[in-house]
């Protein structure tokens, strides 16, 4: 069943393609009949000097060809093919050499060497384009440019060279004509029979072009007495020229917008790489800070286990150093998850914390750890804050590194309290030295902090975004009586759950 669709479909683009060609050879058919009326008129005969416009043609049909090879030189560059760098010599052998030396002398006479040398560079010129076809590959991109120079050795000997009988017989032959006009039908459809091989429009293109050059050369030798009857055969030749610059044109532009394409295709790729680097980065720093802060907090408890005995108070700190050795343990497995913060009863059931909690339990948990503060807490048995522990845990733990840091050896308050409406409110104060002037709201911008204090900048950046995630919010502010630093966080109450 596949092999049948695949054999349908190739016979669909082979039709469409015979289409086409059908296509481009009617408007090449047209242009030829519009020269052919237009080249041939009374009226351009009638004003025009035949020798000199014949000529003038010529030099336009030379400079034609030396612009496709240019072109075709591009166009080997950006297709990364030999093919077109041949079929570049040969255009420029004609364009360069082969039609000025045919414009130039023009209604003078002519040695048969003269003549027998033009015919051995047009010659070479059409070996050049068969064989660039399908170049060997040892040759390279370069070898239809060895061959031009060859070439043009030979023919500067042979135009250097004194007429002979044997030379002068030959030119006097039909051999030369039959030569050109043969040369440029093969390879007129060598080019076509390509085209249609490879299922190429624009090789199609090149085919026809130089099918016209043919017709020109055909013309040439049916109508006797060129130029001085009329300009068909150097019009026809220019327009043959024309169109093969603009089969190469195309190619040199559709392959520039493949190249865009795929540049396009790559910048996008390469910004969404970037974006996901970013993002990374971001992550793995605020993991970083916040796997310090833990690290500072389990060295605290540990070094109060060791000093103490037993008792209550080295079981408080047992269960503290676990809920926080949990907090951590959560953080490393789902790393998006805690510093995203997800603000539903559902994600927070997913990582097997409840989506609500005591306030105190958790807050004398996190003041044990501090070993570094003198801490004095105040907070209501009842509180009930409607987030997941975590979310909490990492917010107050950030405020009171923030605290050690900042204003070390300063007593410290942490306070719960009920807020206004359906909400809790924790408030951490220092006796530091509090905000710099109108810093109220930059301290929370990613990366700022004080160069002499150390930190990253992230701490009260990771704080604010998970509180605002979560429905509350985080504010500091310098007070008064004595000098320090309120953190105010706010974050809603479990009770406007339950209601």
């Amino acid at each position: 069943m596949a092999v049948g669709v695949t054999s349908v479909l190739g016979r669909l683009r082979r039709a469409r393609f015979v289409a086409a060609q059908v296509t481009d050879g009617g408007v090449v058919l047209v242009l030829c009949a519009i020269v052919i009326v237009v080249a041939g008129s009374e009226f351009v005969e009638g004003r025009l000097d035949l020798f000199p416009a014949s000529a003038d043609l010529t030099f336009v049909a030379a400079a034609l060809g030396i612009a496709a090879a240019l072109t075709a030189l591009v166009a080997a560059r950006l297709l990364g093919d030999h093919r077109p760098s041949w079929i570049g010599a040969a255009m420029l052998l004609y364009g360069l050499v082969v039609l000025p030396n045919a414009a130039l002398l023009t209604g003078e006479p002519r040695t048969s060497t003269n003549r027998l040398a033009s015919l051995l560079l047009l010659t070479v010129a059409l070996v050049i384009m068969l064989v660039g076809l399908r170049p060997p590959a040892r040759l390279g991109g370069w070898g239809g440019w060895a061959l031009l120079v060859v070439g043009l050795g030979l023919g500067a000997l042979l135009n250097s060279a004194e007429p002979t009988g044997f030379t002068d017989g030959l030119s006097m032959t039909p051999f030369s004509s039959v030569v050109t006009l043969v040369g440029w039908t093969v390879v007129a459809v060598v080019f076509l029979l390509d085209g249609y091989r490879r299922q190429s429009r624009l090789r199609s293109r090149l085919g026809l072009g130089l099918s016209v050059i043919a017709v020109s050369q055909l013309h040439r030798q049916v109508v006797p007495g060129l130029p001085m009857t009329n300009l068909i055969y150097p019009s026809l030749r220019a327009l043959g020229m024309a169109i093969v610059l603009l089969a190469l044109v195309q190619m040199v532009l559709r392959q520039v917008n493949e190249l865009q394409s795929e540049y396009s295709v790559q910048e996008e790729e390469l910004g969404r790489a970037t974006l996901h680097l970013e993002r990374a980065t971001l992550l793995a720093a605020e993991r970083d800070h916040e796997l310090r802060n833990g690290l500072a907090g389990l060295a605290g408890a540990a070094h109060l286990l060791s000093s103490r005995g037993g008792g209550d108070d080295a079981e408080r700190l047992r269960l503290a150093l676990l809920s926080e050795l949990g907090r951590l343990r959560l953080m490393l497995e789902s790393p998006l998850a805690v510093q995203m913060a997800a603000t539903d009863a559902e994600m927070d059931a997913t990582h097997g914390e409840p989506a609500e909690h005591l306030l105190r339990p958790l807050l004398e948990s996190l003041v044990e750890l501090q070993v570094e503060l003198p801490i004095e807490l105040e907070a209501e048995a009842d509180l009930c804050a409607a987030t997941a522990p975590s979310v909490t845990s990492h917010i107050v733990t950030n405020l009171l590194a923030n605290c050690a840091r900042h204003a070390p050896g300063s007593p410290v308050t942490v306070r719960g309290r009920p807020g206004d409406g359906d909400t809790v409110v924790i408030e951490v104060r220092d006796a530091g030295p509090g905000l710099p002037a109108g810093a109220e709201d930059r301290v929370f911008e990613r990366g700022v902090h004080d160069e002499s204090a150390g930190g990253s900048g992230l701490g009260l950046h990771i704080s604010r975004r998970m509180a605002e995630q979560n429905g509350g919010s985080l504010q500091l502010r310098t007070v008064q009586d004595p000098v320090g630093c309120l953190a105010v966080l706010t974050l809603p109450s479990a009770r406007s759950r339950h209601f």
